[in-house]
């Protein structure tokens, strides 16, 4: 019987060699052929020599962390699919890796593997494993979570908004929000287009209410 990843090579890059070897062989259970990174250096140094056709990246590494790495893939051209396993709590960092295009992004501790499984399976095969009713399942019980808790949408707002200060496609970016934290007014967001264009849009989520903070959601997940 073939096995499900048989003539896949996945790149996985992970600082922390239990985990790394951990993904390492279960893939391999799988069928799949691996190459292993310590960190984003590495990594290009191993894409140089093999593509793989699925990239599982962490975010926080040295050198290079996994953030730099897909934003200089994807600058690049690269549009290979990425999962990405982290420990991180900071919402911003997911959100901006979504951004960026990766396929999803799941946390540790690792202790579904029927969901890591089925998650590499969709990110390998979108045709077979995506399903665009399911996508919007998911999408109105998020809202009406949302919905239900307005405190709860407005913090997760507050928390996807980019850093104050930073650098995209080579421009300084430096902004300031004159509003208290629990309430919202002016929702900004950024993101690089290509190594030296960005884009970023300006909304004014006050004048609709609770309901501004859920477009406000809604458009930053769109992005």
């Amino acid at each position: 019987m073939t096995q499900p990843l048989a003539g896949k090579q996945i790149l996985i890059v992970e600082d922390e060699p239990v985990f790394r070897t951990l993904l390492h062989s279960w893939l391999t259970s799988l069928g799949a052929t691996t190459a292993q990174a310590e960190d984003g250096v590495e990594a290009l140094q191993k894409m140089a020599e093999s593509k793989p056709d699925l990239m599982i990246c962490d975010i926080s590494m040295p050198r290079m962390n996994g953030l730099q790495l897909v934003e200089y893939l994807r600058n690049q051209g690269e549009q290979m699919p990425i999962l990405m396993i982290s420990a991180t709590e900071n919402m911003a960092d997911i959100a901006k890796a979504l951004r960026l295009g990766v396929q999803d992004v799941l946390l540790k501790p690792v202790k579904d593997f029927n969901r890591l499984r089925e998650t590499v399976y969709a990110c390998l095969y979108p045709h077979m494993f995506s399903s665009r009713v399911e996508e919007e399942e998911r999408l109105f019980e998020d809202w009406d979570a949302l919905v239900s808790d307005p405190n709860a949408a407005s913090r997760l707002l507050q928390e996807l908004q980019p850093p104050v200060q930073q650098e995209i496609s080579h421009c300084r970016i430096h902004y300031r929000q004159l509003v208290t934290a629990d309430r919202p007014g002016l929702v900004l967001d950024i993101a690089p287009l290509s190594e030296n264009d960005l884009a970023f849009y300006c909304l004014d989520v006050t004048r609709a209410g609770d309901n501004g903070v859920l477009a406000a959601l809604l458009l930053a997940r769109a992005v």
